[in-house]
């Protein structure tokens, strides 16, 4: 059940001039998040502002966030200091699953990073075949990345020049062809993303991260369009918080 928590934040650090990585302590959604899933996290603003999980620990009871400066309320929660008291709604969300392919592409675009830094985790525990590929504007804003991931920039002053498609282009046959993709960052990166795979002959899903406020199904502000086959629409309308963010790639509509 989706519960709104009081919690605390238990460490905090800079990733780059504009992004904090928070770790707040709270054993029930540490426990029970799925990757793809995010939380609700309160500031003084009226709406409280939603974030990817990047990472849990079921052991400390605790769970990650980042949070990149881009509005006031990311100003202020980018500004949380160990220690400060926090109110978070959450997990919330239907996540990737991970139980349908051997092997699996994530591919993230800007803040896409930390759900699929969540996806990797999840799949490196449970021994599960994966390529990761990051794609970031240039070198100052390249977020955890590690070493065996392909890492492209709009600016080619790190990692492959490109968008994730040439990253993407760069992957085995072999792996590819027995692969689902999962793909989180900006509209037209999904876009592409999943048109290289249906390209490819493999299944693919993208998180629809959209503007919220409640998180719950109630306010309508995130609803997206996908493809409808009943009653002879041509599309409906769903809500990204509740029935998504994560939809099949095929389903939606861009």
């Amino acid at each position: 059940m989706k519960k709104e928590y009081s919690c605390k934040v238990i460490s905090k650090k800079m990733l780059n001039s504009d992004t904090a990585y928070l770790t707040i302590k709270c054993p029930d959604i540490a426990s029970s998040a799925v990757p793809g899933q995010f939380v609700n996290i309160s500031c003084s603003r009226f709406l409280k502002r939603p974030f990817g999980i990047a990472s849990v620990d079921k052991v400390n009871g605790t769970f990650d966030i980042g949070v990149k400066v881009v509005g006031k309320g990311t100003v202020e929660i980018a500004a949380f200091e160990e220690g400060q008291d926090v109110e978070v709604l959450g997990p919330l969300g239907n996540g990737f699953t991970f139980d349908s392919s051997k092997n699996y592409i994530l591919v993230a675009g800007g803040t896409g990073v930390f759900p699929i830094n969540f996806a990797s985790q999840y799949l490196r525990e449970n021994n599960i075949n994966f390529k990761v590929v990051e794609g970031f504007r240039n070198a100052s804003q390249v977020v955890l990345n590690e070493p065996d991931y392909v890492l492209c920039t709009d600016a080619g002053d790190i990692g492959i020049k490109g968008t994730c498609i040439a990253g993407l282009d760069t992957l085995d046959e072999n792996f590819v062809k027995d692969s689902v993709l999962c793909c989180v960052g900006p509209l037209p990166m999904m876009k592409a993303c999943g048109n290289w795979a249906t390209e490819k002959g493999i299944p693919s899903f993208v998180s629809m991260e959209q503007r919220m406020g409640c998180g719950i199904g109630i306010c309508l502000v995130c609803v997206c369009k996908l493809k409808a086959e009943a009653n002879g629409e041509e599309f409906k309308h769903v809500r990204c918080c509740k029935e998504g963010p994560v939809f099949p790639f095929e389903e939606v509509i861009f």
